[in-house]
């Protein structure tokens, strides 16, 4: 380890172990959350906002699992199967002649020229895929809203951080027309001569999938923001009391840690 480096872990190790556990209204302060570690910092007591990160984070969760099941949507061929889009979602047909329909409608489109040979049943398969796919979407927006409007008429948000939460919000609806989007590019009566097997743009197919992926990273990264919120005053402080050559060397270190990430 460097001298640069030394002397950032002894001006923390120092700073810590100067700090009382406690404060004088008797909450816990930035030095001892620092020594306890991360748990520290998820528990109510030690900090107000923990319920809020451990919600963004839980709907970080969800999102993988909602890009999961669209690679599966997608290796099913079960994308197009769904041939219009409620903002709202719809129930699935409930009998047969709903199913009957729905089969019809899609029968309309080009993608079901190049499968003629699909049986009913194999066509509800896919169709319940891409209904699963879009209805998740639609229970990870409910997961987002109403506890943002819960936290918020608490007033349990975060001051300064009401402006990420709308941030957050509107990209999981623009995710919803993104997804629309790409879904159309494979329904196009431009389509109907292809002799390829019919499939989405894939520039389209990287558009979403790629909002997906800002999306969960916006979401961790706000909800870790909340989490370190009890140690932001001291490590602060830490950081304008370091000499010019400590904190360029700190800084490489950050930037060599997200490289690796």
């Amino acid at each position: 380890m460097g001298y640069a480096a030394r002397t950032i872990v002894a001006r923390a190790a120092a700073s810590v172990a100067a700090a009382p556990a406690v404060s004088s209204n008797g909450t816990a302060t930035a030095g001892s959350l620092m020594a306890k570690g991360l748990p520290a910092v998820t528990k109510t007591p030690l900090n107000v906002y923990a319920p809020v990160a451990k919600w963004l984070i839980g709907t970080s969760g969800l999102v993988v699992g909602m890009v999961h099941i669209g690679g599966v949507t997608r290796l099913t061929k079960s994308g197009l199967s769904m041939t219009d889009w409620k903002p709202l979602g719809s129930m699935p047909p409930l009998n047969d002649a709903e199913w009957n329909d729905e089969f019809d409608r899609y029968k309309l489109f080009p993608e079901y020229q190049q499968r003629k040979s699909m049986t009913l049943d194999e066509f509800k398969y896919i169709f319940f895929w891409e209904w699963g796919h879009r209805m998740l979407g639609r229970v990870v927006g409910l997961c987002f809203a109403l506890p943002w409007g819960y936290f918020t008429l608490r007033g349990k948000i975060p001051p300064g951080y009401q402006k990420r939460m709308a941030m957050l919000f509107t990209m999981g609806g623009t995710q919803g027309l993104v997804g629309w989007w790409m879904v159309k590019s494979g329904l196009g009566e431009d389509r109907r001569d292809d002799r390829k097997e019919i499939r989405v743009s894939p520039y389209r197919l990287a558009a979403h999938l790629g909002m997906a992926a800002a999306t969960y990273s916006a979401l961790v990264w706000t909800g870790l923001g909340v989490i370190q919120l009890p140690n932001e005053s001291r490590l602060r402080d830490l950081a304008s009391s370091m000499s010019k050559s400590a904190m360029s060397h700190a800084r490489k270190l950050r930037f060599g840690a997200l490289g690796v990430t």
